[in-house]
């Protein structure tokens, strides 16, 4: 059975699609066997694809972004989608059950850990008015 070497830039519920992919024994099913890892904190899966030390990695399409803004094509191509919707939430210090996205108008709002949740939250803003 051939050994395809998956890595995740980070860990994500929203990526489970793929990790039940190896664990249901899909690749099995296709003569092919999984093998999970996960890239060290602050390191991107791409850059071990890169180094050929795995087949195939999960990374957000921003990763491509810094490349096409220097003219330059990205190193790696997306080619699958994993899920339909975004995975990232919105918080707040206390509940609200008629929250929209109108209310932050004017307020400060912290995106964290990437590149692309701050893109898909000024994606979902602009769609909604909110620059």
């Amino acid at each position: 059975m051939a050994n395809v070497r998956i890595q995740f830039t980070r860990f994500s519920a929203f990526y489970s699609p793929l990790i039940a992919t190896v664990a249901g024994g899909f690749l099995e099913k296709e003569g092919l066997e999984g093998d999970l890892s996960v890239a060290e904190h602050g390191v991107s899966a791409l850059e071990a694809l890169l180094r050929g030390d795995v087949d195939l990695v999960q990374s957000a399409p921003s990763q491509a972004f810094a490349s096409a803004e220097k003219g330059k094509m990205p190193p790696a191509v997306h080619f699958a989608q994993i899920n339909n919707t975004d995975g990232f939430f919105i918080a707040g210090r206390k509940a609200d059950s008629s929250f929209t996205l109108q209310d932050l108008k004017g307020k400060r709002v912290i995106v964290d850990h990437g590149g692309q949740p701050l893109h898909m939250f000024n994606y979902a803003a602009i769609k909604r008015g909110l620059s």
